[in-house]
């Protein structure tokens, strides 16, 4: 497959992820570099939406942001309240975390029920949102009952992880759209910092791609 550097650079949702508890200031910074790329969107967490929505509007760009992270724990007050500041804020994606542990009890209904209503407002804001659902903890069929789960609720895009530490394999994104192709869109994240490891994720069938390198992995294409 011949990968060029614009295609991968329009699937990259450009994280800051690599600096933990980053300043405003280094948060601005790394906004304003990205205007230079044509990524998918630039990622920041909600404290940091106002104003850097601003920043990435003004020049055309998309901001993403997340929620419930990262595994989703929150109650569900919580979470929806921070999902409709995220919104007001300027957010234009949400990366919504499942509740992994009551997943992970068998729970299905219960966090069905939690994500709908995300579903809705999302809908409702034509904006675009993504379920995390933390495949690096999950069994192989506990990964496809969650891309089914996300499916019955009419989520576009699944996010596999949350990075920190958490590495995406390519077997889990080809787990996913080998079995539901155009069902669902995958987004990996989690261990891509290269360019190989971008052309690898996007030759497995992944849609989008996280990552706390992004401008190393664009500058890498001659």
């Amino acid at each position: 497959m011949d990968i060029t550097r614009n295609q991968v650079e329009r699937l990259i949702d450009a994280s800051l992820g690599a600096t933990p508890a980053p300043t405003p200031a280094q948060v601005e910074d790394f906004v304003r570099k990205t205007l230079s790329y044509d990524f998918a969107a630039t990622l920041t967490e909600p404290f940091f939406i106002k104003g850097n929505a601003e920043i990435l509007h003004e020049a055309g760009k998309q901001l993403v942001s997340v929620i419930a992270y990262p595994l989703g724990g929150m109650t569900h007050e919580a979470k929806l309240f921070q999902a409709e500041r995220a919104l007001k804020d300027g957010a234009d994606e949400l990366d919504v975390s499942m509740d992994v542990s009551a997943f992970r009890s068998g729970r299905y209904e219960a966090v069905k029920e939690d994500l709908k209503p995300f579903v809705d407002l999302i809908k409702g804001q034509g904006k675009l949102m993504k379920m995390i659902y933390f495949a690096s903890l999950l069994t192989e069929d506990e990964q496809l009952r969650a891309a089914e789960l996300a499916i019955e609720l009419e989520i576009p895009f699944l996010k596999t992880n949350t990075g920190f530490g958490f590495v995406t394999t390519t077997d889990q994104v080809k787990r996913i759209t080998s079995r539901y192709g155009k069902e669902i869109k995958v987004m990996t994240s989690g261990g891509v910092r290269t360019k190989e490891d971008a052309i690898a994720m996007i030759e497995a069938g992944a849609s989008r791609i996280a990552t706390s390198s992004p401008f190393k992995i664009a500058d890498s294409f001659s």
